[in-house]
């Protein structure tokens, strides 16, 4: 009789411990690096309620599962109109996602429209989890997000009305992309970034300056622009040799380093965010 209420036990244990594991997220994925491991939430649909602002998902088969986006349309956007817009691309840092900047970057954008800075444009933010933008996530934005913001939306679908943007790994990611995709953009803002990236891994040398070669006929062939910029106490020579090769090739770009600033993507919107996209606005197509 022990050992039958012992086994009893046992299986009511068993049970408890089964029915108490957690359902799978699957928005959210362990990704490891050699530091630790961290958890990306690739579905953030929460974001600020202001107008123009929405939030989307799209079906990744890049990333095996949904991803969320942001897009901010300007004010007297309509699907039933036939003006066509510009885009923007901007892309987060580690620990942001979809959600995390559009609120702040579209206000930014509005701001700089309403003030003749910039032409109306339409606004997206993907998530990019801690990838720098490259391997599956390059992939899904290259093959899968581009495409679906094209048809999906009154974009102007050409490279010439396509900018990327963004802070710290996003910085990065927008040199990076820049680089990989040339003939897709018309320019790159990086805020806060770094040639071999902040968090994923670096390329190499001789592996940047063959992306560089290869890109730079492209680049010089759509008028294509750089703007750079870092804080004094946050990697200031990160685009030094770059610039330098810009410069030679004759291709457009802009070297900022902004006094007495550290890694702080507040202080770069404040300091910088009005001069990069103006910058933007020279080399954007309506």
């Amino acid at each position: 009789m022990k050992i039958y209420l012992l086994i009893s036990l046992v299986l009511i244990i068993q049970t408890i411990v089964s029915v108490a594991q957690p359902i799978q997220d699957t928005t959210r994925t362990k990704i490891n690096n050699p530091n630790k491991q961290s958890e990306v939430k690739w579905v953030n649909p929460d974001i600020k309620e202001i107008p123009g602002l929405k939030h989307h998902i799209l079906q990744s088969k890049s990333l095996g599962h949904e991803v969320g986006y942001v897009v901010w349309t300007p004010a007297g956007y309509s699907v039933k109109a036939s003006k066509r817009y510009p885009v923007i691309y901007f892309l987060h840092g580690i620990g942001g996602n979809e959600s995390a900047d559009a609120a702040g970057f579209s206000g930014m954008v509005a701001k700089a429209i309403a003030d003749k800075i910039l032409p109306p444009v339409i606004c997206v933010f993907p998530n990019g989890g801690i990838s720098g933008y490259r391997g599956e996530v390059e992939k899904m934005m290259i093959e899968e997000l581009i495409p679906t913001i094209d048809t999906s939306f009154k974009t102007i679908a050409k490279s010439k009305s396509r900018a990327l943007a963004g802070f710290s790994m996003g910085g990065s990611g927008s040199v990076y992309l820049a680089m990989m995709y040339p003939e897709l953009f018309c320019a790159a803002g990086s805020m806060g970034g770094g040639m071999g990236g902040r968090s994923a891994k670096a390329e190499n040398a001789n592996e940047l300056a063959a992306f560089i070669d290869k890109a730079i006929p492209v680049w010089k062939k759509n008028n294509f622009g750089f703007f750079l910029v870092n804080g004094e106490y946050d990697h200031p020579d990160a685009f030094t040799e770059f610039a330098k090769t810009l410069n030679k090739e004759g291709i457009d770009h802009e070297v900022l380093i902004l006094p007495d600033t550290k890694h702080n993507l507040g202080h770069y919107y404040e300091r910088s965010a009005n001069k990069l996209l103006a910058f933007i606005a020279r080399h954007l197509k309506k």
